[in-house]
C-alpha cells in the first residue's frame, strides 16, 4: 500500500476540506509547486489566484480548490495545510455567478476582483482568457 498524504484546505472561517491524497499542486508566488509524500518540509506564500489541487483524493481522482492569499505549509510527516485567507471547492462554486463577476471586474477594471474570478472559474474547470 502507497504512502498518503493527509491535506486540509482552511480558511478563517471553517475547514474547507480535509482528507488524503496522492500528490497535491498548487499555484504559489514563485511558481506552481507539486508535492508527494516524502517531500521536504516547505512554506511557502500562495498565489492571489491559486487552484489547489488534491489528486487521488476521490473516486473521481481529485479534489480541486479556489484559494486565494495565504500560505501552503508542508511538514516531513506527510501533512499539508492550505491556509488560505478565502477558499472553496471546485463542487461549491456557482459557475454562472463566478462568470457574472468575472464580466463585472473586467468592465471596472477591478484587478483583485478578476483575479479571484478567474480563479474560481478554473478551480471549477472552466475556460478563461
Amino acid at each position: 500500500m502507497s504512502k498518503k498524504l493527509f491535506v486540509e484546505i482552511v480558511s478563517p472561517e471553517h475547514e474547507v476540506w480535509a482528507g488524503e491524497g496522492d500528490m497535491v499542486i498548487a499555484k504559489t508566488v514563485e511558481g506552481e509547486i507539486g508535492i508527494q509524500p516524502g517531500h521536504i518540509p516547505v512554506l511557502s506564500l500562495l498565489a492571489e489566484d491559486a487552484v489547489v489541487r488534491v489528486l487521488g483524493a476521490r473516486e473521481n481522482g481529485e479534489v480541486r480548490a479556489a484559494a486565494h492569499g495565504g500560505f501552503i505549509s508542508v511538514s516531513g510527516e506527510g501533512r499539508i495545510s492550505i491556509l488560505a485567507e478565502t477558499a472553496e471547492l471546485a463542487e461549491d462554486i456557482d459557475v454562472d455567478r463566478a462568470r457574472t463577476a468575472l464580466k463585472k471586474a473586467t468592465d471596472a477594471d477591478d484587478g483583485a476582483a478578476l483575479v479571484r474570478a478567474r480563479s474560481r472559474l478554473r478551480a471549477a474547470g472552466e475556460d478563461v482568457a
